[in-house]
């Protein structure tokens, strides 16, 4: 799922490219036009209206490759973490390097990051403009950052961004903060990926539905699924990268598959996934129920009684673990 979103991102980026050249071909003569006739003012107006229109693209453009770059970016620390099999407290710095120069640090490369850095995809626009357009520009990274706040799927990069251009009619300048998201759909779960006996991808759930209003089958689909679902009490994305065991309001959650043949536990586990593989274990004989087979199959599926009343449960349903 990963590489379709990413070659998706790419398609749009060639796209862009394409609708760049289609807008300045008409206009490409001239621009190149040194010493004006008869039309001189016409031409000067046609040439800013040029260069307005190539800042406008420019920073469409640094939106959409920012994406491409931010994804790239968590795919390479992601990538780390699975070969080095240690988390990366460090994040917060390392992903914004990562996006902007391909390097975790000064000593050490981000993995899936060739030609996929925001350096990299800013520069062919700047070189294209020069040598298609015949327009000089530059440009200036200020410093990223990055959040989360629309939803617990979605990681916003904020890229401070300056661009120069400088022309015989006009030199231009602008200073934009672009936001760039992306989706961490199929990227791989580092809390499995540390914690776990087996990999899982993130795979959000479809389903729309707010605390309270959760069912019983929603559960059985998570479960059979392994689909993710927004969980305030759960752990975050970025959290899990960083072994940090904080809740966090982005917090999402899966459900361990009891069933795979390296899963151990005892009666007091509950097997929302953070719970399961960070060891958190809560007193069996009032806090953890084993679900009803009519809910989830095989027999052994045992949850915190928390979640059991934040999916609809009957206790009627469900019985004591011990």
């Amino acid at each position: 799922m990963g590489v379709r979103i990413l070659d998706s991102k790419k398609a749009v980026v060639f796209t862009l490219m394409a609708i760049v050249i289609s807008l300045f071909f008409t206009l490409m003569f001239s621009a190149r036009i040194q010493k004006p006739l008869d039309h001189e003012t016409r031409v000067v107006k046609s040439r800013i209206a040029v260069l307005n229109k190539y800042m406008e693209t420019f920073f469409d453009y640094a939106e959409i490759t920012g994406s491409i770059s931010a994804y790239s970016a968590l795919r390479g620390i992601i990538t780390d973490i699975d070969n080095t099999n240690q988390s990366n407290p460090e994040f917060n710095t390392q992903y914004l390097s990562c996006i902007r120069t391909g390097n975790l640090t000064s000593a050490k490369e981000c993995p899936c990051m060739e030609n996929q850095t925001l350096i990299y995809y800013l520069d062919k626009m700047v070189n294209f403009s020069r040598e298609q357009l015949n327009i000089n520009s530059e440009y200036i990274i200020n410093p990223l950052s990055h959040t989360q706040k629309t939803s617990a799927f979605t990681i916003e990069v904020l890229i401070n961004l300056t661009l120069k251009i400088n022309d015989a009619y006009a030199n231009i300048t602008d200073t934009r903060i672009v936001t760039s998201s992306t989706d961490i759909n199929g990227l791989k779960d580092p809390l499995y990926l540390l914690n776990g006996t087996y990999d899982q991808l993130i795979n959000q759930t479809p389903l729309k539905r707010k605390e309270g209003d959760w069912k019983p089958s929603d559960l059985t689909r998570l479960y059979n699924k392994h689909e993710y679902r927004a969980y305030k009490g759960g752990i975050s994305f970025i959290n899990r990268i960083k072994a940090n065991n904080t809740a966090s309001p982005m917090g999402i959650e899966s459900f361990v598959n009891h069933t795979h043949p390296t899963i151990s536990y005892t009666a007091n586990h509950s097997m929302t996934d953070y719970q399961f593989w960070l060891n958190q274990t809560q007193r069996c004989s009032e806090d953890i129920v084993e679900i009803n087979e009519s809910i989830i199959s095989p027999p052994g599926f045992q949850i915190d009684d928390t979640h059991r009343l934040s999916f609809g449960i009957s206790s009627k349903n469900v019985t004591l673990t011990c």
